[in-house]
């Protein structure tokens, strides 16, 4: 007992302080959990041994993990942009595994090792990818909707790779007939729950999350996580997959969001001790004794990788640039391949000698992946041949242009959720002309059939701006509280219209922090207009005039105007920019 809470207490110390050093170094949170692992396992200073107990918390881990990418993981969407997501992302699959296989065979390795070892080379990281270009404002480029549909495919490919992997820990043959039986009772499992399950537990999930009771719907949720994985792990099927499954099935549900929420701290606990595993088997004396192994794995995950992506990519019809463009944000590691080598290793299905130097070399080319992304485009466009090229605009750019032209003097909503609709509807009723502008296709649906002038399209990049008519704009309000795409909208009006005003719904004194310096800006705590809106109500109940409680308000708001805490920024006039 005593030392099971000994070796608790240093792992959650080891765990927080790399989560910490992380975000201060702005890298992803699980390199310094494999850090940990490394720092304190056996190849370094042996403090925390694998056992049973950090083996089982591992593996709940990996189930709750794939339960939120199944969760994130959206069928509509999917059948939306099916034609991308296979083409693209199943050549990308094809023109990466397969050389990489057939050269480990050549090296006389197993044709199953192989095989693997190179679907996981293919593989690349869907959470450093997707936050790295949300980060950058890019996730609705073309470039940026390719990575992500290829990062879709290679999720999907994890049923096969997982089923693969089942029969082969229980030693049977690697025939093509077991695995597509694998697949296909995967598949019926899949068929089953979702038609049995479906409307049951969007039912009673839904009944829970109405009682208004956090901690029942926590339980439940995690009720359902374990099933699913006990439920596929009882008939012979991958306990990671069937959490993968169950996500699915949810992931169009009305509490798929709530879910997202109260899970993701477990998730990120859980998951954080499955890298902190992977990291206690991960050997970094490999760069030493084995240095031209992890070099060449280096080599294959970065420009080998990068080259044979952008081959594929092209195959798919993308022009020379964004293939090149998307080759790159692609040309790492991702945790799907941590995920199997880590496997793999804890079943001592593959020789540690031949996964290190591959584990070592994903967990390097994954640290240097936020730089590649970050400063990719010079490269493209130099290998592309395209440098100084003006590119096609964007096809929603076109839309936005095409519906704008005839606007003037208007309003830019940016975000169409809550706050953008509310505002967006007092402007109907107003009669003011506005658009809104979103990211997100569900909201862009759900505010198109409300009604909304809505367009989809990402108004921190600046051509998405010119699009929807910021030249003849006459305010621009943002209704998100994301810090950095707030302050390129920020500075791209700053930049092509000094004197046009920006509204921004601010959350935090952070942003508010990080906005303050700009002249053109003015910040409102997103509490404001509710603590004001109560204020009133509360002396109206009481009997105070209503003529009285509006000078009360408006003296409120002046006075709140001018206080840097509440409202920040110049609150003069605006006029709009020219032409």
């Amino acid at each position: 007992m005593e030392d099971l809470l000994g070796t608790t207490l240093i792992l959650l110390v080891a765990c927080s302080l790399a989560a910490v050093s992380a975000a201060a170094l702005r890298v992803p949170t699980l390199l310094g959990y494999l850090a940990v692992g490394v720092v304190l396992g056996p190849s370094v200073s042996g403090v925390v041994a694998p056992g049973e107990t950090l083996d089982f918390l591992s593996e709940l881990g990996v189930a709750l993990l794939l339960f939120m990418v199944g969760l994130e993981f959206s069928l509509g969407h999917f059948w939306l942009t099916r034609k991308t997501v296979l083409v693209a992302g199943g050549l990308q699959m094809v023109a990466v595994a397969v050389p990489i296989a057939l050269v480990l065979i050549w090296f006389e390795l197993p044709v199953q090792s192989a095989a693997m070892l190179g679907a996981a080379a293919a593989m690349s990281s869907t959470a450093l990818v997707s936050r790295q270009l949300a980060d950058q404002g890019e996730l609705t480029t073309r470039h940026g909707r390719s990575a992500i549909a290829v990062l879709v495919f290679q999720d999907l490919a994890a049923i096969p790779l997982l089923a693969l992997l089942a029969i082969w820990a229980r030693g049977e043959s690697l025939k093509v007939e077991s695995l597509l039986l694998e697949v296909f009772g995967v598949l019926v499992l899949f068929t089953v729950s979702a038609v049995v399950s479906r409307r049951l537990l969007h039912g009673v999930l839904g009944w829970v999350a109405r009682q208004g009771h956090e901690e029942s719907f926590v339980l439940v949720s995690l009720c359902v996580v374990v099933s699913a994985a006990a439920g596929a792990h009882a008939v012979g099927v991958s306990a990671a997959l069937g959490a993968f499954l169950a996500g699915m099935v949810l992931g169009e549900s009305d509490v798929r969001h709530h879910m997202e929420n109260h899970l993701k701290p477990f998730r990120d606990v859980l998951s954080g001790i499955f890298f902190v595993t992977i990291g206690l088997q991960l050997d970094g004396s490999q760069v030493m004794v084995a240095p031209l192994a992890v070099l060449a794995w280096l080599l294959a995950l970065l420009p080998l990788k990068i080259a044979l992506n952008t081959l594929a990519l092209r195959a798919a019809r993308l022009s020379a640039l964004d293939a090149w463009r998307t080759g790159i944000v692609l040309g790492h590691g991702g945790e799907f391949a941590l995920l199997l080598l880590g496997m793999l290793l804890h079943q001592h299905l593959i020789p540690a000698t031949l996964a290190q130097p591959m584990l070592v070399a994903l967990v390097l080319s994954m640290a240097l992946a936020p730089l590649l992304i970050r400063h990719y485009d010079p490269v493209a466009q130099f290998l592309s041949r395209t440098r100084g090229i003006r590119q096609p605009p964007q096809a929603e750019e076109d839309d936005i242009a095409m519906q704008a032209a005839s606007l003037r003097e208007h309003v830019i909503i940016c975000g169409a959720g809550e706050l953008g609709m509310t505002v967006s509807l007092m402007l109907q009723q107003a009669g003011v002309a506005h658009l809104l502008l979103e990211s997100d296709n569900q909201k862009v649906r759900a505010a198109g059939a409300a009604g909304a002038p809505v367009f989809y399209g990402d108004a921190s990049r600046p051509d998405t701006l010119l699009a929807a008519g910021l030249a003849h704009a006459r305010l621009v309000v943002l209704t998100f509280a994301d810090t950095q795409p707030a302050l390129r909208i920020a500075h791209t009006v700053a930049e092509r219209c000094p004197a046009l005003l920006v509204l921004v719904s601010c959350k935090s004194l952070t942003q508010a922090d990080a906005l303050r310096p700009l002249p053109n800006v003015r910040l409102y705590q997103q509490s404001f207009a509710a603590a004001l809106g109560l204020a009133e109500q509360v002396m109206l109940a009481i009997g105070v005039p209503a003529e009285v409680v509006e000078g009360h308000a408006s003296a409120m708001r002046h006075h709140l105007d001018r206080h840097p805490f509440h409202v920040l920024g110049s609150p003069g006039a605006s006029s709009p920019c020219g032409p």
